[in-house]
């Protein structure tokens, strides 16, 4: 039931943006069409722990959709993006570990499920606690992060500078995560990593399959 877990961009959530920042610390806001630039028509290509993967981003009505697949999953989430933040309004996933193991699961939440918040300000600190809905049950979740400053960042994709995000996912089912993600202004995420900590279907990709870590790193941009 926690698969959902392993995913890179699953994850991260809630606080409201500092208003009475000083001329310093707006130097190093990221605005919403940094994170999602849906209208560029870049393809996001990475190298993962499952293989290559392509995300793309695309509008739907008045929702974002960001779109992730490889040859082992498909990660779908469905967003709302507002002034104060990136929400969740839903989560579609499908994962084939093994030729006998697979696992689809629908994801939906008690309120919308807070990313991480806008504007992105180095040493903001969020959190978020909610109800997560799937048809093998429900499933309380607890979110805490925290954004760290610039760096720069070198993929296949090239040299960024990147502003990096850290959070812990946990789950009622001592299900624990860390995640670490880097987003690039105009491109969106470029890195990410997630360390399983224990619990789950994550716990058994980590004990059973040896996935005790699971990243993606952007190899290409295509138009």
């Amino acid at each position: 039931m926690k698969n959902k877990f392993i995913c890179i961009i699953i994850l991260l959530l809630l606080i409201t943006a500092f208003k009475d920042a000083s001329p310093a610390d707006k130097k190093n806001f990221i605005n919403t069409s940094s994170y999602f630039p849906v209208n560029n028509n870049k393809i996001l290509v990475y190298e993962s722990s499952f293989g290559e993967s392509v995300t793309k981003y695309y509008n739907d009505c008045e929702f974002t959709v960001s779109s992730s697949e490889s040859d082992k999953f498909k990660y779908k989430q469905t967003l709302i993006i507002k002034d104060d933040g990136v929400y969740v309004k839903e989560t579609y996933q499908f994962l084939k570990v093994l030729l006998f193991i697979k696992k689809e699961e629908t994801y939906t939440y008690n309120k919308p499920l807070l990313r991480f918040p806008l504007p992105l300000i180095p040493g903001t600190e969020w959190n978020w606690e909610g109800i997560e809905y799937s048809n093998s049950g429900t499933n309380k979740v607890k979110i805490t992060g925290k954004v760290l400053n610039k760096e720069f960042v070198t993929t296949k994709a090239g040299k960024f500078e990147a502003i990096k995000l850290q959070s812990v996912v946990e789950g009622s089912s001592n299900s624990k995560n860390s995640i670490t993600e880097w987003y690039v202004d105009g491109i969106g995420l470029i890195k990410a990593k997630i360390i399983i900590e224990g619990g789950g279907i994550t716990g058994f990709l980590r004990d059973v399959l040896g996935y005790g870590t699971i990243e993606f790193e952007l190899k290409e941009i295509r138009k």
